[in-house]
């Protein structure tokens, strides 16, 4: 019988302290956590951890030849994963960033293989959502940002569809409720010119071309 995971409650806009203490702790032992974010509900473990990148592709069961989102905390953080923003992806990323953006930039060289794929890039984005950022704070380190599903399957918006899915497979679920987005971030690949729109999520494509 598949053991029962710990969900705690959670406040969006106002997560307790201890509890952002106890999510930032178990990734740092290198668990996995589901937590609330702006969009869908996300996967986090500590991008740094090989241990913990192996959990997240096993309870995904998500292909190795894909990459791992990332979020950060502010913009001083991109280069602890990636080279430094510069030109049209700075205004992107000043402009909707925190939010549903993700820049897909080329990956510095402490990057795991895990999170890039062996594409030598990595997908980089700022949640609009104080609990993810709280935790980052907390941790001081950058967490994957993938969405706490199986690979291929619906996006969760609730923890209770985290739960029917992986549920059994995290260390902790954050339940704050359905999340206000529901729907995935764009992607945008600056590693190329002109960019190029990877996946048209929350942000309309015309919103990013208006700006380019």
């Amino acid at each position: 019988m598949s053991k029962r995971p710990k969900v705690t409650p959670v406040d969006l806009e106002r997560p307790d302290p201890a509890v952002v203490k106890e999510a930032a702790a178990i990734l740092a032992k290198g668990g996995l956590v589901a937590f609330p974010t702006d969009t869908v509900y996300g996967l986090g473990a500590d991008v740094f951890n090989p241990d913990a990148l192996s959990r997240v592709l096993e309870v995904k069961r998500r292909p190795h030849d894909k990459p791992i989102p990332v979020f950060i905390r502010r913009m001083e953080d991109v280069n602890e994963v990636a080279r430094e923003l510069s030109g049209a992806a700075w205004q992107l990323a000043e402009r909707f960033w925190p939010g549903p953006l993700t820049l897909v930039l080329f990956a510095t060289p402490q990057v795991p293989e895990a999170v890039t794929a062996g594409t030598g890039t990595v997908g980089i984005r700022i949640p609009k959502c104080r609990v993810v950022l709280d935790i980052l704070a907390t941790l001081r380190r950058p967490i994957t940002g993938t969405s706490a599903n199986r690979s291929g399957g619906g996006d969760p918006v609730t923890a209770a569809e985290v739960i029917k899915g992986i549920g059994n497979r995290c260390d902790l679920i954050l339940d704050g409720g359905k999340v206000p987005g529901g729907i995935v971030s764009t992607v945008v690949d600056c590693t190329q010119a002109p960019f190029r729109i990877i996946r048209e999520g929350a942000i309309p494509g015309e919103a990013i071309a208006a700006l380019l």
